[in-house]
């Protein structure tokens, strides 16, 4: 999802330079209108519901983290609580927020650096060495806070920007090259294997993110670079889950709570159609 981000957001900053009609005022407001409203649902919906079935400390609860939400700083306020698989983390209704709230923190400041680049060289090339060095720099700290601070590593957006750079730098380095179909569809095997490994191989109990998560970006990058329109990546059962997925971020983690909280976690009719009712509801892409 950050892979997908970050190459999504640089293409948007790059292109608007390279036509000159790029507008910093407006990139926010774009990712405002499209992040905000369904935001602002779920978090009104989950605290009318809450008022009637919570106690009061895990209303309190609810409504700080909406407003931490909200502003968008859920990370380093859950960075500050419990890690994101401890057993009180199934009682944080917003919980999930925390990815939303470092993707806006990255679109806060991504077109600002491209920008300022920009005006200093224009060009993709500078573009692409001030990525790659940002990503490297992101990365390594990555690893190193994963060791000494995991949670912080997890949370916080110095430590997950990588991610979303890798996207970015995918995007500048395509145009560069001039690949054949052949080479295209080995590229995308590898990168969905990959993605398929990485499912199997990690769990709960694995340092994340660290050097690990470098499987899985890698993997997305390797299918944005091949760039292909495949049985696997555009077929309608991809593109209808692709025109949900905010909705599917959005109130996967709720769902997941409330199941806790009823105490049906393990009730596999409850489970399922708690995902039939998520799936049905559709909100566009965050991006």
């Amino acid at each position: 999802f950050f892979v997908i981000s970050g190459f999504l957001m640089t293409s948007i900053v790059i292109e608007g330079l390279e036509r000159g009609t790029f507008s910093i005022a407006g990139f926010y407001m774009a990712r405002g209108r499209r992040i905000v409203p369904a935001l602002v649902v779920l978090c009104a919906m989950l605290l009318m519901l809450g008022w009637f079935v919570l106690l009061p400390p895990d209303y309190k609860m609810l409504s700080s983290h909406t407003v931490y939400a909200l502003t968008f700083l859920s990370n380093i306020e859950f960075w500050q609580e419990a890690g994101y698989f401890d057993v009180a983390s199934h009682e944080k209704w917003l919980l999930h927020t925390w990815s939303l709230s470092v993707e806006w923190q990255f679109y806060l400041i991504l077109p600002l650096v491209l920008w300022t680049v920009w005006r200093l060289k224009p060009g993709r090339t500078a573009q692409t060495w001030m990525m790659g060095i940002a990503l490297a720099a992101s990365l390594v700290s990555s690893i190193w806070v994963t060791d000494t601070k995991p949670s912080a590593a997890f949370y916080l957006l110095h430590t997950r920007a990588w991610e979303m750079l890798g996207g970015g730098l995918i995007f500048l380095l395509a145009a560069k090259g001039n690949l054949s179909n052949k080479h295209r569809r080995l590229i995308e095997s590898t990168g969905l294997l990959l993605i398929v490994w990485t499912i199997a191989e990690f769990d709960k109990h694995t340092a994340w993110p660290g050097w690990r998560a470098m499987l899985p970006v890698a993997a997305a990058m390797l299918v944005l670079l091949a760039h292909r329109s495949s049985a696997w990546t555009g077929n309608s059962a991809a593109q209808w889950l692709g025109n949900r997925s905010y909705s599917l971020y959005l109130w996967h983690w709720p769902i997941v709570v409330a199941l806790a909280y009823l105490d049906l976690n393990d009730n596999t009719l409850a489970v399922t159609r708690s995902e039939e009712r998520r799936v049905g509801k559709r909100v566009s892409s965050p991006v």
